[in-house]
């Protein structure tokens, strides 16, 4: 018999961010809300933490409780029926989650997630990225550095990097490749900057940051980003993020293609260098971004 904790899709536990989020926008407790349920005190908690489901009835009773607007009530709607969809579907099929809405799904699970692994092979993921490179990525493709679709991304980004530093928050593993620490985004000046503002998170004490050096013989495991979001403990419940272009891929089942990511995560972790070791070289690539800039000057 499987456990709650097996049970819970990708769209249940959206669907309970998306639900703690409107309670909390419609200033009420989740015993408020029980009670105007009639339901037990632990079960907004549950549904909040998409260990169990709901119910439409219970659904549309707590929207309307919320004041949720029409395009959120959409929204609810379209997962709560994902979620119980997902009850018939095959046990081996991969199930891929596509659209829209991709990054406001990733941003809940950045939040709500206990630990989160990163792997980046060419550009440094957001949440470790400074103001001057995020716009450096932007310049490089010819976009306006400060235009609104910039500033919206920076906004966004250090909303994300707030994460790292906040009460109780996840742990943080990141994986990189030396290519990403080597390609030059916004010039030597900007470069410098980001390998000491990294430098300086690799010592939180939830971050961890290892690098892949060039001379690894494991070329084959070099070369995909993507993140594992973890919940608790239970790597059943783990989620694979790969980003395409211009969309995104969340994957929750079957249980052998989440653990091929968990398998490559672990061989990448044993070819990188060591926190320490990577700190040391992530600070003397510093040091010659910086040099290399007085030496133009």
């Amino acid at each position: 018999m499987s456990t709650p904790s097996a049970t819970i899709t990708m769209q249940q536990r959206q669907l309970g961010n998306e639900l703690r989020k409107l309670r909390d926008a419609a200033g009420l407790t989740q015993d408020e809300a029980a009670d105007h349920l009639g339901k037990a005190h632990n079960k907004i908690s549950r549904v909040e933490n998409g260990k169990v489901g709901i119910s439409k009835a219970e659904l549309e009773a707590l929207l309307n409780l919320y004041r949720a607007s029409e395009k959120d009530k959409l929204w609810c709607r379209e997962l709560a029926k994902g979620a119980r969809r997902r009850r018939g579907r095959p046990r081996d099929e991969t199930t891929l989650y596509l659209g829209p809405r991709w990054f406001r799904a990733f941003r809940d699970f950045e939040q709500s997630a206990t630990a989160v692994m990163m792997v980046g092979s060419e550009v440094l993921p957001g949440n470790l990225q400074t103001e001057d490179y995020t716009r450096g990525i932007f310049a490089g493709r010819g976009d306006d550095p400060n235009g609104k679709a910039v500033e919206d991304t920076v906004r966004v980004r250090q909303a994300r990097q707030s994460i790292l530093t906040s009460e109780n928050a996840p742990h943080f593993s990141f994986v990189l490749s030396e290519s990403a620490l080597h390609r030059q985004i916004g010039g030597t000046e900007i470069m410098a900057a980001q390998m000491e503002h990294l430098a300086e998170l690799a010592l939180l004490p939830n971050v961890t940051i290892q690098v892949i050096p060039f001379n690894t013989q494991s070329y084959g495991d070099v070369g995909y980003d993507f993140v594992i979001f973890r919940f608790d403990q239970d790597t059943s419940t783990d989620i694979v993020y790969i980003e395409i272009y211009g969309d995104a891929i969340y994957l929750d089942k079957p249980p052998e293609a989440v653990r091929r990511y968990i398998d490559l995560l672990n061989r990448l972790y044993r070819i990188a260098l060591g926190p320490v070791e990577s700190r040391n070289f992530i600070l003397e690539l510093a040091s010659q971004f910086a040099g290399s800039n007085t030496r133009k000057d």
